[in-house]
C-alpha cells in the first residue's frame, strides 16, 4: 500500500479496510506491532529471558527520553520498519477523535521543558503524598534490592484534582485478606495519606503475564460506584519503593451507546501492567499501563462477572538512583516555560529599582533639606515642615494595645518558622520526595518557636497578659477552620479526615509543649527587654488630624501598600498555586527564597515611604495602618485565589471548601507576618528620624 501523498484520514481508512478482511481492528494490529518493537528493543540491552511473556499493549514511546534503555546501533534492518510504522500509527491512534470522548488508559502526558511524562502530578503541600517545595539536591542511600520482594502500597483514587481523594478499598476491588496500613508519620496523616498493601506480587527482575489477582462477580450498587468513578474520571496512585505510579480505573466510550440508548457505554479495565525499571540493584521507574484491551462493560444494572489481573516487566535503564526524581520535579499538568520565571525576577526587579529611585528622590530631596533647616535653626521651618509639628504625638501607643503586641508576637513566629524552613531545605534535611516531611516539620518547627512569639509579645510596650492571645490569634482561627474542613472531609469519606488520635496528638502537643513554651518566652521577655526611651516627651492630649487626600488615608495606603508587592509576585504566585493544589511539581527553593526576599524588601521599603507620606500631613495614627498597609498584600494574594480556582477545573463543596478554607488559612498566616515586617520597618524609621531631630 502506497501512503505517500496520502492524508491521515485516507491512510487510516485503508487500513482499517485491510485488517476487517482478516477479522481484525486497528488497535490489535497497533497493539502487536507495538509488541514487536518492544521485544526487539530489549534485545539491545540484555539477553531475552525464556518464557518472558510479550508486553501484547505497552507504548515503548510513551516511555520518557530520559529513561530510554541504552541506545545501541540497530542490529535488525526489520526494526526500523516496524518503527516508522509504529510511529505513523502511534500518530493516528492517538489523535483525538472531535464526536467522542474516549478515554485514555493512561493518564495523559505531562506538560515540562525538556520531556513528556505519562504521570500526574501528586497533590501539592496540602493534598496528599506531598512533593515539597524544596530543592532536589539530597543525599540518598544507595538501597540494594536484589532478589527481594517489593511490597506494592496503594495510595488513593482521586479526580485530576487531587484535593479530593478517597481510600482505594472505598471501590470494590480486590482485598487482600490481611488488611494492613503502612505506619505513617503525623505529617502523612495530615497529607491525606493512607497508605494500604496489596494483592500485587513484585520480586526483582521477575517477570510475570496474567497473573490472577481475584475474581469475582460485581453486585449492582458496586457496579454503580465503578461507573461514578469512571465517569469522573478518577485514577489510582500507587507506591512501589516509593515510587508513585499512576493509572485509570476505566473508560466511557462515547461512540457505542447502552441498550436503551440513554448513554455511553462504560468499560472497566482488568488488566494492569506494571512496567519497572532498574539499574543494577536499585529500582530506577515504576509505570503502571491499564490495559484497554482486557475491559469489562459495566454499563448495565446487571451483576457482571470479572477477573482481575496484572503482568510485571522488568527493564533495564541507565538513569542513576540518585537521579530517579527528577523526572516527577519536571512534571506538570498546566504548560510550563523556563523563562517565566526570569520574567517574574525582571518584574520584580524593574518595581524594586523604581521604588528605591522614588524613596531616594523623596529621602533625599524633602527629608534631608528639612533636617538641614533644624540643624541650620531656620525659624520658618515650623511653618513647612508638617511631621516636625508631631514629635509629641507619633510614639503615643496605639488603641488595643493586648491585640497589637499578639499580632507582633504571632508574625514574627510565622517569620521565623518560614525562615527555619528555608534553612532545612537547603540543608538537605527537608527534601522534595519525603512525604509528609513539610507538615511535620510546620507543626514541630511552630511548636518550638512559641517561645519566640511570647518574647515578642511580652516585650513590646505591653504586659504578659497578651502572650494569651498572641497563643490562640493565630492558632484558633486556624483550628476553627481545620475543624469545619474535618468535619466536610469526614461526611464525604475522604482521606483528608484527620483520624481522633492525629486530632488528640496535635491538641497534646499544643497544650503540653506549645503553651509552656510560649509562657516561658512570654517570663524572659517581660523580665529582660529593655526599656524604650522616646526621642520626645508623648504629649497628654492627641493632636488632631487635619483632613488629608484619599490617597494619604487607610484605605488608599492600603491598597498602593498591597498592590504593589502583590504585582512584583503575582507569576511566582500562580505557580506556587498550581503546585500547591497538584496541578504542578515545583521543588526550586532557590526562586521560593528570592521571592519571598522581593516580598519582604517591597513591603518594608513602601511602609517606610508610605509612612513618611502620613507623617508629612501631620497624622500621627501610624501604628495600626502600618501593620495593615504590611497585610493588605494577602488580601490580594486571597482575590488571586478567587481567580485561580475560577480558571480550574475544581468542582463540588468537597474541593471548594477546603480550597478556599486552606488558603483563607496561608493568606492570615501571611497577613500576620507581613504586617509585623511592615510595622518594624516603619518603627525603626520613625524612630530614626526624631532621634536625628533631636541630637540636630
Amino acid at each position: 500500500m502506497d501512503t505517500r501523498g496520502k492524508s491521515d484520514t485516507e491512510f487510516r481508512n485503508e487500513v482499517n479496510e485491510i485488517l476487517a478482511r482478516h477479522g481484525l481492528n486497528f488497535d490489535q494490529i497497533h497493539n502487536i506491532l507495538q509488541t514487536i518493537l518492544a521485544d526487539l528493543q530489549a534485545l539491545k540491552v540484555h539477553k531475552a529471558q525464556p518464557n518472558v511473556p510479550a508486553t501484547g499493549y505497552v507504548n515503548p514511546f510513551a516511555v520518557d527520553e530520559a529513561f530510554q534503555p541504552t541506545k545501541k546501533p540497530r542490529t535488525f534492518t526489520e526494526t526500523i520498519g516496524v518503527t516508522r510504522l509504529v510511529q505513523k500509527l502511534n500518530n493516528l491512534h492517538n489523535r483525538p477523535n472531535p464526536p467522542f470522548r474516549n478515554q485514555p488508559s493512561t493518564p495523559p502526558p505531562l506538560q515540562h521543558s525538556n520531556t513528556t511524562a505519562t504521570i500526574p502530578p501528586t497533590a501539592g503541600l496540602l493534598g496528599p503524598n506531598t512533593l515539597s517545595l524544596f530543592n532536589q539536591q539530597v543525599l540518598v542511600d544507595s538501597f540494594v534490592f536484589k532478589w527481594q520482594e517489593k511490597i506494592i502500597f496503594i495510595a488513593f483514587i482521586t479526580r485530576f484534582n487531587t484535593s479530593e481523594t478517597y481510600e482505594y478499598f472505598d471501590l470494590p476491588f480486590c482485598p487482600p485478606d490481611s488488611l494492613v496500613r503502612k505506619k505513617e508519620s503525623l505529617g502523612e496523616v495530615l497529607s491525606g495519606d493512607r497508605l494500604t498493601n496489596a494483592l500485587y506480587d513484585l520480586k526483582f527482575r521477575e517477570d510475570k503475564n496474567r497473573q490472577i489477582l481475584c475474581q469475582k462477580k460485581l453486585k449492582r450498587d458496586e457496579i454503580a460506584k465503578f461507573r461514578d468513578a469512571i465517569l469522573n474520571e478518577y485514577y489510582f496512585q500507587m507506591y512501589c519503593d516509593d515510587l508513585p505510579f499512576w493509572g485509570f480505573i476505566g473508560k466511557v466510550d462515547e461512540e457505542s451507546w447502552s441498550l436503551d440508548g440513554k448513554g455511553p457505554k462504560y468499560y472497566l479495565f482488568e488488566h494492569v501492567q506494571f512496567n519497572v525499571f532498574y539499574n543494577d540493584d536499585q529500582i530506577i521507574e515504576t509505570r503502571a499501563f491499564s490495559d484497554p484491551s482486557h475491559v469489562v462493560d459495566i454499563t448495565e444494572d446487571v451483576e457482571t462477572s470479572v477477573k482481575f489481573t496484572y503482568s510485571v516487566v522488568w527493564n533495564v535503564t541507565s538513569i542513576q538512583f540518585v537521579n530517579r526524581m527528577d523526572k516527577y520535579s519536571r512534571a506538570s499538568l498546566l504548560p510550563t516555560h523556563r523563562q517565566i520565571h526570569w520574567f517574574s525576577f525582571i518584574n520584580s526587579i524593574v518595581i524594586i529599582v523604581l521604588l528605591m529611585g522614588l524613596l531616594m528622590v523623596l529621602f533625599m530631596r524633602h527629608l534631608k533639606n528639612d533636617l538641614k533647616r533644624f540643624a541650620n535653626g531656620d525659624e520658618e521651618v515650623d511653618k513647612e515642615v508638617g511631621w516636625k509639628y508631631i514629635h509629641g504625638d507619633v510614639f503615643r501607643c496605639p488603641p488595643l494595645m493586648v491585640l497589637f503586641s499578639a499580632i507582633l508576637g504571632t508574625g514574627t513566629q510565622l517569620l521565623t518558622l518560614v525562615l527555619f524552613l528555608f534553612a532545612l531545605a537547603f540543608l538537605g534535611i527537608l527534601y522534595p520526595y519525603s512525604r509528609g516531611a513539610l507538615c511535620t516539620s510546620l507543626v514541630v518547627i511552630y511548636t518550638l518557636t512559641s517561645t519566640i512569639s511570647g518574647y515578642s509579645t511580652a516585650s513590646f510596650l505591653q504586659p504578659e497578659r497578651s502572650v494569651l492571645l498572641a497563643g490562640v490569634l493565630f492558632v484558633g482561627p486556624l483550628f476553627l477552620i481545620l475543624f469545619m474542613l474535618n468535619t466536610i472531609a469526614i461526611f464525604y469519606g475522604a482521606t483528608a479526615a484527620l483520624p481522633f488520635g492525629t486530632v488528640a496528638v496535635i491538641l497534646f502537643v499544643l497544650t503540653v509543649v506549645s503553651f509552656p513554651l510560649l509562657a516561658f518566652g512570654g517570663i524572659i521577655g517581660h523580665r529582660f527587654r529593655s526599656k524604650f526611651q522616646a526621642p520626645s516627651a508623648t504629649k497628654r492630649l492627641p493632636r488632631e488630624i487635619p483632613p488629608s487626600a484619599w490617597y494619604r488615608r487607610t484605605c488608599g495606603q492600603m491598597f498602593l501598600g498591597g498592590l504593589l508587592p502583590f504585582s512584583a509576585i503575582v507569576l511566582e504566585l500562580h505557580n506556587f498555586y498550581a503546585s500547591l493544589w497538584g496541578y504542578k511539581i515545583f521543588i526550586h527553593s532557590s526562586i521560593l527564597l528570592a521571592t519571598f526576599i522581593i516580598l519582604v524588601i517591597l513591603v518594608a521599603m513602601l511602609s517606610v515611604g508610605l509612612t513618611y507620606i502620613q507623617l508629612t500631613v501631620e497624622d500621627h495614627e501610624w501604628w495600626w495602618r502600618s501593620v495593615l498597609r504590611g497585610g493588605s498584600t494577602a488580601i490580594f494574594m486571597f482575590s488571586f485565589c478567587i481567580y485561580f480556582y475560577a480558571k480550574s477545573n475544581m468542582m463540588g463543596l468537597l474541593q471548594l471548601s477546603f480550597f478556599f478554607g486552606y488558603n483563607a488559612c496561608i493568606c492570615y498566616a501571611f497577613f500576620l507576618m507581613l504586617g509585623t515586617i511592615s510595622f518594624r520597618a516603619s518603627f525603626v524609621f520613625v524612630n530614626h528620624i526624631y532621634h536625628a531631630v533631636k541630637n540636630e
